[in-house]
């Protein structure tokens, strides 16, 4: 990441910057200087750039191309004139940002030189697969001790995702930004004790290549739970390709499975587009399939009562 060294002064059409950490977490360029943030406007957020290493200032400062910008940076003891590397511009405020990206280069034999980054999650990734580690979360505590209380039962499944372990570099960035207490952070997996950090990066690949994330745990104490909720693919709709890409208005899908010691097997469906919810309860037994259907006038009026938009609740047997 880049960051500004205090002791630093600006030449003219020099934009000074400091340390790129070997790791894919983001840090800031820290300075208020009205100079540095008007250069900073030239680049485009989520724009990858190719920069250039041009020369050495001292032991661990270079002169480094980035888009026609000159600029200086702490690159440390490994880096060379002639290097390049690969920068994602991340936000112009409240202070400009770059992400350092994987960046593939090419030597003098044609072979392919990967970044440490690069090849830490390409052991990782080797690591998960040679051993058969499974890319769903397994949880080790149960999850709710308040069964008969939807409110609080809703609320601890969503702190069992958070708390998961799969969004540990966002909640970092949290921290550093004030946003989340370095308490909360600890509790996650990545800073327990026997931790299978191959599986969590497996895992974390995986919810980001597919959009899904699958869940197996005691929802309650002697009741298991399958859960399963992915963001739906759809083609361009009348609003455009554009607001397709926003996470906020694509449509979302759940699938809830559990076992239950009367019921037998039962599983929900649930999906959401637009704020409006779709909803299939599918009952292996038949004597449950008659009750849920029973009471399924009594769920719609108890979901439109606490503000849900239903559009339609089915009740069906498992094929």
């Amino acid at each position: 990441m880049l960051k500004l060294p205090d002791n630093l002064s600006i030449n003219a059409g020099v934009n000074p910057v400091d340390k790129i950490l070997q790791v894919l977490a983001v840090d800031k360029i820290a300075s208020p200087l009205q100079e540095l943030n008007a250069r900073a406007t030239q680049f485009v957020k989520g724009q990858e750039y190719t920069a250039q290493v041009m020369s050495k200032v001292d032991d661990k400062t270079y002169l480094v191309k980035v888009d026609n910008a000159l600029l200086k940076m702490d690159l440390g003891n490994a880096a060379h004139a002639g290097q390049t590397m690969l920068l994602r511009y991340m936000q112009d405020s409240p202070i400009p940002t770059f992400l350092l990206a994987p960046n593939h280069q090419k030597t003098a034999d044609n072979t392919t030189q990967l970044s440490p980054a690069a090849t830490l999650l390409g052991q990782y990734l080797k690591e998960a697969e040679s051993t058969g580690l499974s890319s769903r979360i397994q949880a080790a505590n149960v999850v709710t001790h308040s069964p008969t209380n939807p409110q609080i039962v809703a609320q601890d499944l969503k702190q069992a995702i958070t708390s998961s372990g799969l969004f540990y570099e966002s909640h970092l960035n949290e921290v550093v930004h004030g946003q989340r207490q370095l308490a909360s952070v600890m509790q996650e997996p990545q800073n327990q004790v026997g931790t299978h950090i191959s599986q969590l990066m497996a895992q974390q690949l995986a919810t980001m290549e597919n959009q899904r994330i699958a869940w197996h745990g005691e929802v309650w104490p002697g009741q298991a739970m399958d859960w399963d909720v992915h963001i739906q693919d759809q083609p361009p709709s009348e609003r455009g390709q554009q607001e397709l890409q926003d996470d906020g208005i694509r449509p979302v899908s759940s699938e809830i499975t559990m076992h239950l010691p009367n019921l037998g097997k039962v599983t929900a469906k649930l999906n959401i587009a637009d704020g409006r919810m779709s909803i299939q309860i599918f009952a292996e037994q038949m004597p449950t399939l008659q009750i849920l259907k029973t009471e399924a006038k009594t769920l719609t009026q108890a979901m439109t009562d606490n503000g849900l938009q239903l559009d339609v609740l089915t009740v069906q047997r498992h094929e």
